[in-house]
């Protein structure tokens, strides 16, 4: 069975290499917002979660969803376009709130997380797909 039933377009599987050691690590995280016609998924992170700031010192990777891979570029928008996020994403309901900050808390792959902080809010990527791609 591939990943194609599991992670559907909620999931994502990153690929980002480690900072520290340039080893490839694979980390599994909930997609906030999905645009097919812009290209590009959203993800809320902890500004201290590792796969965050490796993709900080290496922007260019790839994702997996379901059982396609995607060449992307993270970007990290400012704080205007982050509160546009915010208002397109809090807009889409309490149940898509809940699940990017449940108890103040991100939704997001806890093992992938440094520290056990809460109610922090959270920082926003942007991960570009390459030109020439097709979205599913």
């Amino acid at each position: 069975m591939g990943l194609g039933p599991v992670l559907g377009r909620r999931l994502l599987l990153l690929h980002h290499t480690d900072r520290a050691d340039g080893h490839l690590l694979h980390t599994v995280l909930e997609v906030i917002a999905y645009d097919a016609e812009r290209g590009c998924w959203i993800l809320a992170a902890p500004a201290d979660a590792p796969w965050y700031l490796d993709l900080r010192a290496a922007p260019l990777t790839t994702v997996q969803v379901g059982n396609h891979h995607y060449a992307v570029t993270a970007h990290f928008p400012d704080a205007g376009e982050a509160a546009e996020i915010v208002t397109r994403y809090v807009t889409g309901g309490p149940r898509r709130a809940r699940r990017a900050c449940p108890s103040g808390r991100l939704a997001e792959n806890a093992s992938a997380r440094t520290s056990g902080r809460t109610g922090n809010l959270p920082i926003f990527v942007r991960l570009d797909v390459a030109l020439g791609q097709r979205l599913p």
